[in-house]
């Protein structure tokens, strides 16, 4: 396990992975009829059988502790030409804004942003904790996708596209 008391080591673990380019998502979840979202970039698939993601969300967050509670979360992908709510959900002081337009909030389940590069509404099922962070499962249970394949992807510290 890496020693993150060693400050040059954590410096270094940080220069590294503002070199792995990463999918900017906005994970949303429903907690006693108010919706609640954060932007993250610790997404991965699990696995094609059942279809499964994990999240990483920071135990400081705002949403980590009634993510430990919700039976579904929702990935919410955000196209190249969704910066804006990437900083807004980014930006505590904007929390009234997030939900304003643009998405399906019912909060019968999570809200979906409706011209997302992708959406997955996850029935969350495990969370394990590692260091500043826990990881969330969750096997997908419904699917919607944007036509046009243009993702916003973080790297080096800023938003870019991923270019072929």
């Amino acid at each position: 396990m890496m020693d993150m008391g060693n400050p040059e080591l954590t410096e270094d673990f940080r220069q590294a992975m503002r070199r792995v380019a990463s999918t900017v998502n906005v994970i949303s979840i429903c907690v006693g009829g108010e919706p609640m979202g954060i932007t993250a970039t610790a997404v991965s698939s699990i696995s094609m059988d059942p279809a499964s993601l994990l999240i990483c969300i920071n135990r400081a967050s705002t949403v980590y502790a009634p993510l430990s509670d919700v039976t579904h979360f929702r990935v919410n992908v955000l196209h190249r030409d969704q910066e804006w709510i990437a900083t807004m959900f980014a930006d505590r002081g904007q929390r009234a804004l997030r939900f304003s337009a643009g998405w399906q909030v019912d909060c019968a389940l999570p809200p979906r942003l409706l011209d997302a590069q992708a959406s997955m509404l996850c029935r969350r099922i495990d969370h394990h904790q590692f260091g500043t962070h826990s990881i969330f499962i969750g096997v997908v249970e419904e699917v919607a996708v944007r036509e046009d394949v243009h993702p916003l992807v973080y790297l080096d510290g800023r938003y870019a596209s991923a270019s072929d």
